[in-house]
């Protein structure tokens, strides 16, 4: 999985409203960049928007890449100028950006489609869905609403513009952030409300289902997550909700249905911690499939030092295959040279394997 650093969007000028554009639509790439093949940061310092600059900060992260931006506004029309590095600071793409105010809302989206063709993952982007255009107006009180999260402005707006998904995922923005803090009775409340204005959206249903099963509300939590499942009309977003209905039911020790809802997962979106898990799960009931699990985990994440291993351990429980499971181990520990904690488990495992 690539991790992409998506850094504040700089502004030309002082226009504050631009600065809340900018803020806002930073937070809308980063959302729409996360997904089977991605994960992106939403980085808070600003930082000079060149490439020696985005591969410094992602080097500093820990990413693979660093997304920058400069936004200006002339009117009711923006332009952002977009940069994509790697963590050597070598330029992976670069591209310009133009739309109205009123259609702002297009572009994290688009940003994110973008980015994920120039790392070579056109087929994990998001749908090239399109969000209607809105009235100029709109678009700034929802990203000064964004800002100040304000609760009760945001579901005012979902009210005023239905069309606007824009709003709701302002809110789902600010319900994540909340979690474990002073604010999240308050998101709760207003999830709740917005699951009401918005019963078939996937994206609201599936919040909604964290905070119940935070709340330790299992079957509500549940409930939700099956209903996520069912609206969603994106294969990935579908597989999210699987994923959920299996963690219900790994947490309740009802592994048969776990593995059921992983295998439905894995049908909808290839993704390599679901073959993870379901490896886990499998490996007291069926050895060869969990290693058939394991080894596609490693196909599809080749970086991941923890996937090596845990295929590494797998192939010496189950025996038969000990010069596999050593290559597994020592690619582990090649993966695993800068994680002092893995590597010390990747050192015992093979000294395990070397002990026969």
């Amino acid at each position: 999985m690539r991790i992409v650093a998506v850094l504040p969007f700089a502004v030309d000028g002082i226009d504050p409203q631009a600065h809340d554009l900018a803020r806002w639509l930073a937070g809308e790439t980063a959302w729409e960049l996360c997904g089977p093949a991605a994960d992106a940061r939403l980085v808070v310092d600003p930082v000079e928007v060149s490439a020696a600059s985005l591969g410094d900060a992602a080097g500093q992260l820990g990413a693979d890449f660093a997304l920058g931006a400069t936004l200006t506004r002339a009117g009711e029309r923006l332009t952002l100028q977009l940069l994509l590095a790697d963590a050597r600071g070598a330029v992976r793409e670069q591209w310009d950006e133009r739309v109205q105010v009123g259609a702002a809302a297009q572009l994290g989206r688009r940003i994110a489609r973008r980015t994920l063709a120039a790392l070579g993952e056109d087929a994990a982007a998001p749908p090239a869905t399109m969000e209607p255009e809105m009235p100029a107006e709109a678009i700034l009180r929802l990203c000064r609403a964004a800002r100040r999260e304000g609760v009760d402005d945001l579901l005012a707006l979902t009210g005023e513009f239905p069309a606007l998904a824009a709003a709701s995922r302002a809110l789902l923005h600010a319900a994540q952030r909340a979690i474990g803090g002073e604010r999240m009775p308050a998101l709760f409340a207003a999830l709740e409300r917005l699951a009401q204005a918005r019963p078939d959206d996937p994206d609201v249903l599936l919040a909604l289902g964290d905070y119940r099963a935070l709340h330790l509300d299992e079957a509500g939590a549940r409930e939700l997550y099956l209903r996520a499942r069912d609206a969603a009309e994106d294969p990935r977003l579908a597989s999210l909700a699987c994923l959920r209905l299996a963690s219900i039911a790994e947490s309740a020790d009802r592994s048969d249905e776990a593995i059921q809802h992983l295998r439905a997962a894995i049908r909808l979106a290839d993704d390599a911690r679901a073959h993870a898990r379901l490896g886990t799960l499998l490996l007291a009931k069926d050895p060869v499939g969990a290693i058939l699990a394991l080894t596609r985990a490693t196909v599809l994440a080749p970086d991941d030092a923890a996937l090596h291993l845990a295929l590494a351990r797998a192939l010496r429980e189950q025996g038969g295959d000990p010069a596999r499971a050593l290559a597994a181990a020592a690619r582990a520990a090649r993966l695993a040279e800068g994680d002092p904690s893995l590597a010390d488990e990747v050192r015992a495992e093979l000294e395990l394997l070397v002990q026969g």
